[in-house]
């Protein structure tokens, strides 16, 4: 069912794209629009879709010839495609959910309840009772099976038994406190003793509360809400990114520790596939397009994921239009199937900025994370490396880490580029840039020019190479102002940096920045500021 979900979302999409390059859409098309989703959206179960479809309908006529502007039909987009996330989830949860008790893992991103108790008739009762109220439950006997579960599943919430098989409950709450606080998991104690004392206990090792039984059902049940709905509002403050609905940098630190403790406490053969995917050429983006446009970019990249996903996968912000994710029980091989999918919708997918449409794609690194892995430094170097060998091997594309990415070296030259007429400036500058060796955390070679016209007519760029260009202000034969003209004529902006050397008070200056000069530095300088400079300029523009 989900293949047939994924194929109606596309060919939405492309009416949706293709009314984006009109200025208006007559009535009768966005009924029909509709309507046609309807009739999908019925056949394969999409029942939260087709109700808001039906809804819509009905403020709409077939036989209208009414043009609807952007900002009349663009609403409607906007609630068919929050109703078909919502549709689509929901199918995906119940095709793909398997929940019962055994070593098998469950795969959800709804909130789950563990219950661990001896009493069989106690844990069955209250999961019957849980579940026909729309919880999604797991029950344990003993303390071990409690444990595996707990690093299986990540529940929401324990309910946790005084008395267990192999175990008492305040002991087993001593070892599971630590790793459940980290998780946000509230632990409640039962028990059929309402001893002070053992009460007093439980709070002291970490019980988030004590309940005796009989449970009062009536009472529990907006108790359990009530516990779970502070959990992911706390959860949702500390570890979402407000602009993408993605995790943050510092959940993925925590899911990244959770995954693999789960492999320290599983068999031989577990495994889970970590991610990093990074949009080709975002920059160029920003600069084409703006920023509020690049921010539509991020949020629909991370949209798309979310229908792609498998329920127990999670995409975190790394940082800028770098996402990291974490897939569950998945091999390299799935994971490439599932980043492929995801790619392929992504990558026909148009945005639009004003009457231009535009592409984007991206590329990505998979590490197979298995029980030898047990630092999270490592696994993310690793992911890195091969991130940057899809990069280097031609963008909009899919690699993995393999142990011969260790002796490539990504880092690509930084080629500085000092123009000026004054010897002794250009020779100080060249050696202390050749001693230094770096720039931004790059190799660097240094290249000088006494004018303009010799950097003009010098063969020196190629279009895959990064450049600083320092040049200076005021030089015979041609004026700085024209060469740095020239050369944003001949090159553009895409991989050269340049800085103008400006005599003080100069109002070339204002006229260096308007031609799209990135930065100046006014004379006399220290050559240890220019370097420093030189190394922020270029950090903003590769990392």
């Amino acid at each position: 069912m989900k293949q047939y979900q994924e194929m109606m979302y596309n060919r939405m999409q492309q009416t949706i794209d293709s009314w984006r390059c009109k200025q208006s859409v007559h009535e009768y098309d966005i009924y029909h629009f509709l309507n046609s989703i309807k009739a999908t959206a019925d056949v394969i179960e999409m029942k939260v879709l087709s109700d808001e479809v039906m809804r819509l309908l009905n403020d709409t006529d077939p036989e209208s010839e009414k043009l609807w502007s952007n900002s009349e039909w663009l609403p409607i987009v906007e609630h068919i495609e929050g109703a078909f996330k919502s549709g689509f989830i929901t199918e995906e949860k119940a095709s793909n959910h398997a929940l019962f008790v055994g070593s098998s893992v469950i795969k959800d991103e709804t909130s789950f309840i563990l219950v661990i108790d001896h009493d069989l008739k106690f844990t069955m009762g209250i999961k019957t009772f849980l579940e026909d109220e729309g919880f999604q439950v797991v029950i344990a006997l003993s303390g071990k099976k409690g444990l595996d579960l707990f690093y299986q599943v990540k529940p929401s919430l324990i309910i946790l038994g005084h008395v267990l098989q192999d175990i008492n409950g305040l002991d087993f709450l001593k070892h599971i406190t630590v790793d459940a606080q980290k998780e946000m998991t509230s632990i409640i104690m039962v028990s059929s003793s309402c001893c002070e004392k053992n009460r007093v206990k439980a709070y002291e090792l970490g019980a988030t509360d004590f309940i005796t039984k009989p449970l009062n059902m009536t009472v529990l049940l907006p108790f359990l809400h009530n516990r779970i709905r502070h959990r992911q509002h706390v959860l949702k403050q500390i570890g979402e990114d407000e602009l993408t609905g993605a995790f943050n940098r510092k959940y993925l630190e925590c899911e990244l520790s959770y995954q693999l403790t789960m492999l320290k406490h599983a068999d031989k053969n577990k495994l889970f596939s970590f991610v990093i995917v990074d949009i080709d050429s975002f920059k160029s983006v920003n600069d084409q397009f703006g920023h509020v446009k690049g921010d539509e970019v991020l949020k629909t990249f991370v949209h798309l994921f979310k229908l792609f996903k498998e329920p127990a996968d999670t995409i975190s912000r790394y940082g800028g239009e770098e996402f990291a994710i974490v897939m569950p029980d998945t091999t390299k091989e799935e994971a490439f199937k599932r980043i492929k999918a995801w790619r392929d919708t992504f990558s026909k997918k148009s945005f639009m900025a004003g009457k231009t449409a535009f592409n984007v794609t991206f590329s990505a690194g998979i590490k197979e994370v298995t029980k030898k892995d047990d630092q999270i430094k490592h696994v993310i170097e690793q992911a890195d490396k091969a991130l940057h060998y899809a990069k280097k091997s031609g963008k909009n594309r899919s690699e993995f880490y393999k142990e011969t990415l260790e002796y490539v070296d990504f880092k690509d030259f930084v080629t500085v580029i000092i123009v000026d007429d004054d010897e002794i400036v250009r020779q100080v500058m060249s050696y202390h840039f050749t001693k230094r060796g770096v720039v931004a955390g790059r190799p660097v070679k240094v290249r000088t020019y006494s004018d303009g016209i010799a950097l003009l007519e010098g063969t020196w760029y190629q279009p895959d190479k990064q450049y600083m260009i320092l040049l200076d202000g005021r030089m015979p034969k041609m004026h700085g102002i024209e060469v740095l003209q020239k050369l944003r004529e001949t090159y553009g902006k895409k991989n050269i940096v340049i800085s103008m050397l400006t005599e003080q008070g100069e109002v070339d200056v204002t006229r260096a920045l308007n031609l799209a000069a990135d930065d100046y530095m006014v004379k006399p300088f220290n050559v240890n500021e220019v370097a420093v400079r030189v190394d922020r300029l270029l950090e903003r523009v590769l990392n």
